[in-house]
Order: C-alpha cells, then sequence, then structure tokens
C-alpha cells in the first residue's frame, strides 16, 4: 500500500516537472505578445477601424462641400460623425484589450484547477485503496467503500470536467491571437502590480475631460442653442419658440445630470479598486502563510512524522492559496484596467 501511494505521489510531481521541462522548451507567450497578436488578427478591431477610415472621408468630403455655404451646423454635424467614430474605434480597441486579458488569465486559472483536481484525484484513489483494505480485513463496511468509490467517481468527473474547461479556454484564447489550434500555449503568470497615483478629485476631473458621451450632451446642448437662436431670429411663432426653449432646458439638464453621473461613478469605482488591491494584498499574507505550512509539512514528511498523502493534501492547499492570490490579482487588474478606460486613459499594464 505504502508503495502504491508513494508512487501516485511521484507521478503527480513527476508529471508537474515535466510539464514545466515542456515548456522551457518552448518559447512564452507573454501577455504583450499576446495583445500585438490580437491587434493583428481581431475581426471586430479591424472593422472598426475600417468604418474609421470611411468616417475621415466622409468628414473631409462634408467639410469640402461645406466651402460653398460655411454652415456652421453643418460643420458642427460633421465632426460630430467623426468623433463619433474615434470613440467606437477606441471603444473596440479597449473592449478586445479587456477580452484577451481574461482569455489569458482564465487559461493560467484553468491551468490550475486542473493541477489541483488531478491531485483530489489521487488522493480519493488512495482512499478508497485504503478502504478496500480494511474491509478486506473486517475493519469496515461495504457502505464504507461505496461511498469511497463514489468520492473517487466524484473526483474524477471533476477532473475531466476541469481538463474540458481547460481545453475551451486555451481554444478561445487561440482563437483571440490568431494561433492553430496545435500551437504550443505556454503562458506566463507573471504580471505587474501597478498602482493608481491619482488622486479621487484628479480622476473626476480627466473622466469629465475625456467623457465622449459628455462631450456629446454638450453638443446637443449647443445645438439645441443653435436652433433657439435660430427661432427667435426668424420670427417662430411663440408655440413653437417655447418648444426650442424646452428642448434647450432639457439639453442643458441632462448635460447636468451626466456630469453628476460621470463623478458619482467614478467615486464608486475609485473605492472599488482600492478594495480589490486590499484584497490582493491580503491574499498574498495568506499565501504566506500556506508556504510556510507546507514547508513545516514537508519537513515532518522528511522524517516520517506525516504520511505522504498528508503531504499532497497539504500541496493541494497550497495550490489552492496560490490560486487565490492570482485571482485577486486578477480582478484586481481588471479593475485597474476598466477603470482607466472610463477615465478615456490607455489602461495599458504591459
Amino acid at each position: 500500500m505504502k508503495h502504491l501511494v508513494w508512487l501516485a505521489v511521484c507521478l503527480a510531481l513527476l508529471a508537474a516537472v515535466g510539464s514545466a521541462a515542456a515548456e522551457d522548451m518552448e518559447e512564452t507567450l507573454s501577455f504583450a505578445a499576446a495583445v500585438e497578436l490580437m491587434y493583428d488578427n481581431n475581426t471586430a478591431l479591424h472593422i472598426a477601424e475600417l468604418n474609421l477610415e470611411i468616417a475621415q472621408i466622409d468628414y473631409e468630403k462634408a467639410m469640402a462641400a461645406n466651402l460653398m455655404s460655411g454652415s456652421q451646423q453643418s460643420e458642427m454635424q460633421a465632426h460630430h460623425s467623426l468623433e463619433r467614430a474615434k470613440n467606437s474605434y477606441r471603444t473596440a480597441r479597449q473592449n478586445s484589450y479587456l477580452e484577451v486579458f481574461r482569455a489569458y488569465t482564465d487559461v493560467l486559472a484553468a491551468r490550475r484547477l486542473a493541477e489541483v483536481r488531478d491531485l483530489e484525484l489521487i488522493i480519493a484513489e488512495h482512499n478508497f485503496e485504503v478502504v478496500q483494505e480494511k474491509v478486506r480485513i473486517g475493519d469496515a463496511g461495504k457502505l464504507d467503500e461505496l461511498s469511497e468509490m463514489n468520492r473517487v467517481e466524484a473526483a474524477r468527473r471533476n477532473a475531466n470536467s476541469a481538463q474540458q474547461g481547460l481545453a475551451e479556454k486555451e481554444r478561445v484564447l487561440r482563437r483571440l491571437v490568431g494561433l492553430a489550434e496545435d500551437a504550443p500555449l505556454v503562458l506566463s503568470p507573471e504580471f505587474p502590480v501597478p498602482k493608481l497615483t491619482l488622486g479621487l478629485d484628479e480622476c473626476i476631473q480627466i473622466a469629465l475631460e475625456n467623457s465622449f458621451t459628455l462631450w456629446d450632451q454638450q453638443y446637443s446642448l449647443e445645438l439645441q442653442e443653435r436652433q433657439l437662436e435660430t427661432a427667435r431670429i426668424s420670427g417662430t411663432p411663440p408655440i413653437d419658440l417655447r418648444r426650442a426653449e424646452l428642448n434647450f432646458e432639457i439639453a442643458r439638464l441632462n448635460l447636468e445630470r451626466e456630469e453628476e453621473s460621470i463623478a458619482e461613478s467614478i467615486t464608486a469605482a475609485y473605492h472599488s479598486l482600492g478594495e480589490a488591491l486590499s484584497r490582493y494584498e491580503s491574499a498574498l499574507r495568506d499565501l504566506e502563510i500556506a508556504e510556510e505550512s507546507f514547508e513545516i509539512y514537508r519537513r515532518q514528511a522528511e522524517v516520517g512524522l506525516i504520511t505522504d498523502m498528508q503531504l499532497l493534501q497539504q500541496k493541494v492547499s497550497l495550490l489552492n492559496s496560490q490560486g487565490s492570490v492570482q485571482d485577486a490579482l486578477t480582478a484586481y487588474l481588471i479593475s485597474f484596467i476598466q477603470f482607466h478606460h472610463t477615465l478615456g486613459l490607455d489602461g495599458s499594464i504591459q
């Protein structure tokens, strides 16, 4: 029995070492490289880029056609259409960046989960073998054996499900970056941990300056103001003039509401980002505890105070702690990227 346990532990360790050795022999696809591949192969982004080029052509045509009339309203409308196309392209680029980051980190998380599920299966199979021996010598009953058998089957289903999930996550990432289905996918779990250096008031000001929605509301207000001035100059009937005044007031109130909404959303996102960083730092401390605990158990295993399976169970706990750190880091980085996108900034973490 002890020989089988030791063999199981060795196989698990050899599999991990073999996987690491295989990855060392292949080129690592860094996140920065994945982003560049995504920019080259993302169809939605290419469509947005082409639409932007079309909008630029339409703008130039509209400005050329407006040379004779000199209509400021026509010029405003042409400029508005171009700015809308630019915003659509920026949004598509930001969404694509966040999509590939999610896909990249999803693969890393799926691989960690698959490793944990494989170790849990080894432990479950060992426990089943122990119960079978107990049944043989009369220290356990048939129901105990059936219960352990169910645990093994559940662990096996979990392991198979984790492998299937991993394959799907890898397929998504390969599609996003334009890699062939059989192309090696060696990823790096190392990410920087950027810190926000701006204060809340600065963030609100930047968001107000860069918000396309707010700019759109300002354009609408200016347009309504021009239409109101035209109505007054043209001797528009009182009822129509009143309607133009109401439209102007609605546009003004919409602008004020949008400014308040931006300030509120930035404030909430700012504090959420700080909380995400705190959760990550807390997970790091938990990992430090888990690593020290595992080292103690490893030493105990060396001198025979605990079994190899007990050490393997502690290995699972350590892997779960490592996974918690990576999950917390991923959540923080997603919040960091989204927050900067909300500010109208790049939000790159490479």
